[in-house]
């Protein structure tokens, strides 16, 4: 068996996916499509008019759309595992600020009642 008819049947399967589909039938029927008559149902010209410049440009679109939601979706993964690893979130005061707060709580009655010695008076002039 030789490859040539092999090779010939490659390049005839491609060449057919790259021409534009012929327009098959399309029926409305009621609020759906469907390429099957139906009962009531009405043909509808479904054919694609753009140019083939026009296909180009909105497969490129299509291309730019899916990069940029393939790098939106890398950085929000990036975010979340950054996110992750900070922890939860603290509502309220910290750890240092509660251990002041209840170390000021425990004082003795001693340490409580300390107080500075006052200044003596300056004698009143005369």
């Amino acid at each position: 068996m030789s490859s040539k008819p092999n090779l010939a049947l490659c390049v005839a399967v491609l060449g057919s996916l790259l021409l534009p589909a012929s327009a098959a039938e399309v029926y409305r029927c009621g609020n759906r499509y469907s390429d099957t008559p139906c009962t009531g149902g009405q043909a509808v010209a479904a054919d694609d008019t753009r140019s083939q410049a026009q296909r180009q440009q909105a497969l490129a679109v299509k291309k730019q759309d899916a990069a940029m939601a393939k790098q939106q979706h890398a950085e929000r993964q990036a975010s979340e595992r950054s996110a992750a690893s900070q922890g939860p979130a603290r509502i309220g005061i910290s750890e240092a600020q509660r251990a002041k707060a209840e170390a000021l709580q425990t004082r003795t009655p001693a340490q409580a009642s300390k107080k500075k010695p006052k200044k003596p008076k300056k004698p009143a002039a005369a």
